[in-house]
Parts: structure tokens; sequence; C-alpha cells
């Protein structure tokens, strides 16, 4: 390997420009870029001409890129993919050239196309690949990880406040996304992402469903999911989740749950598109200690993350702040870079992302279930209802006793973390986010 980390982009969407290029340029020590790939012209000769690639540099597709590895036209030794779509085909086939790939979330729409990266991986015995979730990587975590074991712990809160696009990519002057690609080309790649929403939420799934588990579920619950991992591993409990308003998509999510060590985990996504800024925050009550961790937007590369923490100590009443040393986004670049130079685990690996996909679908199965829908029954199984039942086919159980566990009434539930008095919640369903809108999310 050179002295550098030779490094190729794919998908130039906001994530591409907003963090990976520039932090690859902070760190040049350590990485430079390559080449560049992206299905639009237009994209490739802006994001180019920006970066100063030239021409030899620009690849329209993987397999383009793949080409020139194979010709020794182009060393690569590792791939940023942070495009949008299906993307089982290309990270294959580039993990089969042995070059590691940092990959944005979601690392697929299902089970199903998660577990063929997976399963290459299992094969080989190598972890190639590394899910790009910034904030999993900020110390703030690994502190408050050090400080509090999951036995000591009594409830874990998870709020993210998720605004619109401009309010997560607007100071750093991003090329809009290119139309410039040919109709049948479009419409191919939206038929094959709609084909891949439906098997992953099911033959019962509706629109509205496989809307949830895009924009929502995929781009929201399941980040929150893995950065909670990282740290105390998996949810093992799923208690209740409920989504609102009904009228928005995605609007806000509340799950109910706990980690194998019994600590109560609860998580709160809300998409304002009128939020001034991206807000996650992390706060948890501890047998001797309680405080909290707020981290920053990956796309603010000057922001670090903050751990709290308050307990008595030597009779009084401490309160000890400790910043990150860096921003998420710089401590993901050192791991990742560990883990092609070192061989060191991922923090965030393939087969994290695939049981989070499971527990995604879990919780898309149970959003349904409390409006009287079964995601697995499909409805062109049955011709009729049944008359002896007197239900529609798509009704489930025998009444309230297999209705899906309702949530605590709102007195019984922990107060949201700081949520702002003017958050707007009645956003019209058109305002809702695209794939790409997240700030983990990717775009082609």
């Amino acid at each position: 390997m050179a002295d550098n980390i030779r490094v190729a982009v794919v998908g130039l969407g906001s994530m591409a420009q907003s963090v990976h290029l520039p932090m690859i340029l902070r760190r040049h020590d350590r990485f430079e870029t390559v080449a560049i790939v992206d299905i639009s012209e237009r994209r490739r000769q802006d994001v180019g001409e920006k970066w100063r690639l030239g021409e030899d540099a620009r690849f329209a597709s993987v397999q383009d890129l793949m080409a020139a590895v194979r010709a020794r036209d182009l060393a690569v030794d590792a791939v940023v993919y942070a495009a949008d779509g299906v993307k089982a085909d290309d990270v294959l086939a580039i993990i089969k050239r042995g070059i590691h790939v940092l990959l944005e979330p979601p690392v697929g729409y299902g089970a199903e196309e998660i577990n063929r990266i997976a399963e290459f991986e299992r094969m080989t015995g190598r972890s190639l690949v590394t899910v790009a979730n910034a904030q999993a990587h900020d110390q703030a975590l690994v502190e408050m990880e050090d400080d509090n074991t999951a036995r000591d712990l009594r409830i874990i809160e998870f709020e993210t406040l998720m605004p619109a696009m401009n309010a997560l990519y607007g100071n750093h002057h991003v090329t809009s996304a290119a139309y410039d690609l040919p109709f049948e080309e479009r419409t191919h790649r939206r038929e094959a992402m709609d084909a891949a929403l439906e098997a992953a939420a099911g033959p019962g799934a509706n629109q509205r469903d496989r809307d949830l588990l895009l924009k929502g579920i995929l781009s929201g619950l399941a980040v929150q999911l893995g950065v909670l991992r990282s740290v105390y591993g998996a949810m093992t409990e799923l208690h209740a989740v409920r989504q609102w308003p009904e009228t928005v998509t995605p609007g806000s999510f509340e799950v109910l749950g706990a980690l194998e060590d019994g600590a109560r985990v609860r998580m709160v996504w809300h998409y304002l598109p009128f939020a001034p800024q991206l807000r996650d925050s992390i706060r948890f009550v501890g047998v001797r200690r309680q405080g909290r961790v707020d981290l920053p937007n990956p796309a603010d590369l000057d922001v670090c993350g903050r751990y709290s923490v308050t307990q008595k100590t030597s009779g009084k009443v401490v309160t000890t702040e400790i910043d990150s040393e860096h921003s998420p986004a710089y401590a993901m670049y050192e791991a990742f870079a560990a883990t092609i130079t070192e061989g060191a685990a991922p923090r965030c690996t393939v087969e994290d992302a695939l049981l989070d996909a499971e527990v995604a679908r879990t919780l898309l199965a149970q959003i349904a279930e409390a409006d009287g829908r079964d995601i697995d029954h499909d409805p062109d199984a049955d011709s009729a209802d049944d008359p002896a039942d007197g239900r529609a086919d798509n009704q489930i159980g025998d009444g309230a006793d297999d209705a899906a566990e309702p949530m605590p009434a709102v007195e019984d539930v922990p107060e949201p973390i700081d949520a702002p008095e003017n958050a707007d919640d009645s956003a019209p369903a058109d305002a809702a986010p695209e794939a790409s809108e997240s700030p983990r999310g990717t775009e082609s």
C-alpha cells in the first residue's frame, strides 16, 4: 500500500460533498481521493473540477471503476460508498477485489439484501465493510460506556430532531441533485428500489408502510439502534412502538424496549422540516450517576460531541463535562484507517446492520398491526373474506388480547429530551425527506 490510503468516492451527493470529500482532504496525511463515481455526468464534472480530479479519475459506474482497477490503470485501497439505491451488487464487486468499503447507511432495505454482503464476509472471514455511522465513533459515547456499564443503567433515552436538507448541508454549498439521466435509467433505478422496498416491507405492506420504512425507520431509528449497539449491544426486548401523526410521513416515532442487562431503552425520532438544526441527544439514568451525550451533525466537521455526567463525590454533587477531541467524522475516518492498515475490527459492521434491519421490520410490523393490518399477509392469497369469521382478511387477532401492546399513557412515559417549544410536526406529507436527506443517508 502507498503511504496514503487511496480512496474512490462513489455517489457525489450531499454526504460525499459535505462530509467525505472534505474529511479526506483534511486528513491528507492519511488519505487521498484518487477517483469519483457518479451516474450523473454533470455532477461528475462539477465535483471533479471543484476537487481537482481529471477526466481519467471520473467514472460513471462502479463497474467502470473496477475495470480500471483490474486493468491496473488505477490503484484503489478503499471505497467510500455514498450512493443511494440498491447497493449489494456494487459493494460485492468492490469487496471481491479485497478493497475496504466505508458504506453509508442504510446498507440495504431489508435483511435479504444485506445478507448477500454478510455471507461473503463470513465466507472469507474478513470484515471489509464498515458502516459509516459517524456518531457511533464519537469519543463522547466511549466516555459514557467507560463510566457506565449496562448493568448500572436504569434507562437510556435517545432523541433525534431531524430537520430538512437546508439545515443539514446549507453551509457546504452542495451541488444540487442532477437530473441529466436518461428517462429509462431513472425508471430502472426507481423500479429496482421499489422492488427492494416491497420485498423488505412484506406482501401486506401498503405504500405508506414502505415510506415509513424508508424515510423514518431505516433513515432514523435504525441509525439510533446502531449507535446504541456500538456502546451497549443490541436491544433484546421490544415493548412497544408508535408513529404519529397518521397524516404525516414519516412524522415521529417512539420505541420502548430493553437491553440484555435489563436497562430500559426509549428512542424518539422526529422529522421536523422547520427545525433549525439536527440534534441527537442521549440521556441516561444510572444507579450512581446520570447524564447525557450530545452528538453533533456529522456534516459539522469542526463540532465535537459532549459527555456530561452528574454524580455525588465526597458528599458533594459534581457535574463533569468532557468534550470529544475530534468530530464524529474525524473519529470515524481514524477508525477506518485502523481497519485498513492494522486489521482492527470495524465498530459498525454489516452483521450489525443485518440485525438492525430485522428489528426495523419488526417495528414496521407492529405499527401496521396497531392499524389492524399484517404486513406478512398477502392480500392476493385470499379471494374473499371468511364468512364465519366476520372480519376482513387484513384484520388480525381475536380482539384486544391479540392487538399490539399499547403504549403507556402520556403521564407514564418519561418526558422527551428538551423538545423545542416551537417544534412543528404538522408538516404536510409531501414535505417528508427522501432517503438522502438523513445526515447518515445517501444520495447518488
